[in-house]
């Protein structure tokens, strides 16, 4: 019996530091990780104010305005899918994008504007041509392709814009909302 209490004593001590260790880890890596947090969180918030005020400001109207270009994108694909006729959601995106242009005073998000204009233009005119309006199509072409002149484009051709266009919508679209679109 006294082997057996022997036994059972440094089992319980190695219990017992064991659980010690564990108590004296978990602490220390509660004070280390919320050390960590605060002075990440602290060298962020000092990247941040290395900012100016209107740069800041600059900064932030940058990102409200390629969120609402992403959200008219968003909002045709879904349109798409649940409005017909197509060509009326492309033409209620155009005039969203111009409004946003004419509003907007950023010159570094102009062009983000205009090549998402382009592509409803053209996206429209595709649609025009399935439903046999081809001067409407035409019209709509030539309103992309002035856009794709003034952003750069080399190649603004019908062919081009078009192969453009269409892989750009199949890339946004989710496989289950390509059937239904299409």
């Amino acid at each position: 019996m006294q082997n057996g209490g022997r036994e059972q004593r440094p089992i319980g001590v190695w219990s017992s530091i064991a659980l010690v260790i564990l108590v004296l880890g978990a602490f220390a890596g509660r004070v280390l990780g919320s050390a960590v947090a605060r002075y990440s969180y602290r060298h962020h918030q000092e990247q941040q104010g290395t900012l100016s005020r209107s740069e800041q400001v600059h900064l932030d109207s940058e990102l409200a305005e390629l969120n609402a270009i992403q959200t008219e994108m968003l909002y045709e694909l879904f349109a798409l899918e649940k409005i017909k006729p197509p060509d009326k959601v492309l033409l209620d995106e155009i005039m969203r994008l111009e409004d946003l242009d004419r509003r907007s005073n950023l010159p570094e998000i102009k062009p983000v504007i205009e090549l998402r204009m382009g592509l409803a233009y053209v996206r429209a005119s595709m649609t025009n041509e399935e439903n046999h309006q081809e001067e409407q199509a035409r019209q709509n072409m030539q309103s992309a392709q002035a856009l794709f002149k003034s952003l750069g484009w080399l190649d603004y051709s019908d062919e081009t814009l078009k192969a453009v266009a269409k892989g750009e919508h199949d890339r946004w679209t989710h496989p289950k909302l390509k059937a239904s679109v299409r």
